[in-house]
């Protein structure tokens, strides 16, 4: 199995980069009640953050804003990942435990303010790839297990280039239903993704953190690899 990036989106966006972690072996069954405090102190940076009372404006924000609409799409509508996650906590709102994994990307993501998400890679028949939509691609919208979407042509997605099957939609907007990461889920990729002014350091740094998090909490085996243009795919045995 490979995961990878299209060299396309790195054509489009140069300075674009990926972190993934593929994750082997991990135990993400139980609920610890040190990872929902470490989830509420990140709510409450978040929420007494100053620069993040215009959100949209910080930097990290408004890159992947400028991104979405250099493809056409509507960020008010369709939101980057972790501008979603200010909006719901500076609204006063609690992110729920879904799971260690999932509990552990949305704590990364809101400290380095860079979007993460991850897949379950069990059903996987070839290779997981970002990159433009055909429009034939299939998606199933996340606690939808029942409604068929398709992609616009041109849109960024994540497939599995065997299946067509749709993981993710807009870059960075939403998951879907074949790839969430649930309590069962123990061989995972999950990616961390950087769109300039933010440096390729902060989401090495990022990703460096969530790999210690994750091996402290859920054991298994973590890997890091960063995507980038001299190397945009990566094999995962």
């Amino acid at each position: 199995m490979y995961i990878g990036v299209g060299p396309e989106i790195f054509e489009r966006f140069p300075g674009y980069r990926r972190v993934v972690l593929l994750c082997d072996g991990v135990d993400n069954s139980s609920e610890n009640l040190s990872l929902t405090e470490l989830l509420r102190s990140g709510e409450r940076r978040i929420r007494e953050d100053p620069f993040l009372e215009t959100y949209k404006e910080h930097p990290s924000i408004a890159a992947w804003q400028e991104a979405f609409r250099s493809l056409g799409v509507n960020p008010n509508k369709y939101p980057p990942s972790m501008a979603n996650l200010v909006k719901r906590v500076r609204s006063g709102k609690d992110l729920p435990f879904i799971n260690p994994l999932v509990c552990l990307f949305n704590i990364v993501s809101m400290k380095y303010l860079i979007p993460c998400g991850g897949d379950d890679l069990r059903h996987v028949k070839e290779e997981v790839l970002l990159c433009f939509a055909s429009g034939e691609e299939r998606y199933v919208p996340l606690g939808q297990p029942d409604m068929t979407e398709y992609p616009d042509p041109g849109e960024v997605v994540l497939k599995d280039a065997g299946s067509g099957e749709i993981f993710c939609r807009k870059w960075c907007w939403k998951n879907g239903e074949r790839s969430k990461i649930d309590t069962d889920s123990s061989r995972v990729a999950i990616n961390l993704d950087c769109m300039p002014p933010v440096e390729e350091s902060v989401v090495r740094a990022a990703g460096e953190e969530l790999k210690d998090l994750i091996r402290e909490h859920c054991g298994g085996s973590v890997t890091m690899h960063l995507l980038s243009p001299e190397m945009f795919r990566v094999a995962f045995p």
